[in-house]
Parts: C-alpha cells; structure tokens; sequence
C-alpha cells in the first residue's frame, strides 16, 4: 500500500469515526457543549492577558448556540468580566459569590496572595493573577525550573496545595 492509500483509510476510518459519533450526538434530547478557553477556543501564549479567540471558534460557539435544546458554555479559571461566560471554574457565575465569602476566608485569601508574591519574587517569568477565591499562579512565561510549579509549597499547611491546570 502506497502513503498516500495509507493516509486514505485513516481519513476514511476517522470520516466514519466522526460521523457516527455525530451521529449519537444529533439524538440525544438535551446537549450540552463545554469548552475551556486558554488552549482550546484560544491558542496559549505566555501572557494570557493576549490570548484572542480563532475566528473560527467563536463561529462554531455561536452557530452551537443557536440549536435548539443545545446549551453552550464556556469553563475557565479567567474573570467573568474577561468572557461574559463563567469564571472563577463556575463559582463567579453568580455576581454576588465574592460579598458572601467568610471574613476568615477573605483574610486566608489576601495572605495567600501576600505568601505567593514573597516566594514568586525569586522565579523570574511567573505572574500571579489574582481572582475572587484564589490566586493563580503562571508559570509559561517563566523557564528552567521555574517553570515547573514543584516550587510552590502549600501555603504554609493553609491549603491543600499547589492545583496545576
């Protein structure tokens, strides 16, 4: 079998893989379309604060939108103001989520963010960005180990750890 055949039956078997699962799609009496944001809709870049949307992903999250018994949605860590969507991994959908945090939580909140610019200082490259309930490390602008979170200790036992995403 010569490449080209070869390429082929691989596009053929995957044409055939694609149209069955669309096929189970169509059925199904409610969708739901959930896609991240950074690295799905838009390309990663080291600044998040760049990240634009493809064209073509805003086309196809749009034209979603409008079938009927379809409910698209957009997950991500970014701020609700950022996408008009969901933010915050959901907890920032309702407006009022941050006026309702426990003075204890706000306090561990503004510490966290005071323990990570203290440490962060010694990794060149990483950005904080502060959110609601949490504070996110990035470390794609960083290099070496760096860029490796491993670093980051747990808030002195104040919280579970360091989550990569």
């Amino acid at each position: 079998m010569s490449e080209p055949e070869g390429r082929a039956g691989l596009t053929d078997k995957l044409d055939a893989d694609v149209r069955a699962a669309l096929s189970r799609i169509a059925r199904v009496p409610q969708l739901l379309v959930a896609c991240d944001y950074d690295g799905t809709l838009a390309p990663l870049v080291d600044d998040p604060t760049r990240a634009e949307p493809l064209p073509e992903a805003v086309a196809a999250i749009r034209a979603l939108a409008t079938l009927p018994q379809t409910t698209v949605a957009v997950v991500s860590g970014r701020a609700l103001r950022d996408l008009a969507t969901l933010g915050s991994h959901g907890s920032e959908f309702d407006l009022g989520f941050i006026q309702r945090l426990a003075p204890e939580m706000i306090e561990l909140h503004r510490q966290l963010f005071a323990d990570l610019v203290t440490i962060s200082n010694d990794h060149p490259g990483v950005r904080l960005e502060v959110k609601p309930a949490s504070v996110a490390v990035h470390t794609r602008g960083a290099s070496g180990p760096s860029r490796n979170a491993s670093w980051m200790p747990s808030a002195a036992g104040r919280s579970p750890g360091p989550t990569s995403t």
